[in-house]
């Protein structure tokens, strides 16, 4: 029993990143709903229902309450992620 427990523990341990970090690198198309070549607070909120709004501030470089494709991507490229999407 104890070594169920212990096994049962560590997967648990393993998977809270996986529960607790959405996967932002994404093509900003899916994001871009309404395809008007800008991500609302709404649609970063659609597209990730668990995400930190901290990161949609963050991609929003120019401030203007938008995140652009080229910010996107700027942003992604800051973080280290491939231009994969």
């Amino acid at each position: 029993m104890k070594k169920f427990t212990l096994a049962l523990g560590l997967v648990m341990i393993m998977a809270l990143p996986a529960l607790g970090n959405p996967d932002y690198n994404v093509c900003f198309n899916s994001l871009d709903t309404d395809y008007d070549g800008n991500m609302t607070k709404s649609e970063f909120k659609e597209g990730f229902p668990d995400g930190d709004m901290a990161v949609y501030k963050a991609a929003d470089g120019n401030k203007d309450g938008v995140v652009g494709h080229e910010e996107w991507e700027d942003y992604k490229a800051s973080q280290g992620w491939e231009e994969n999407h």
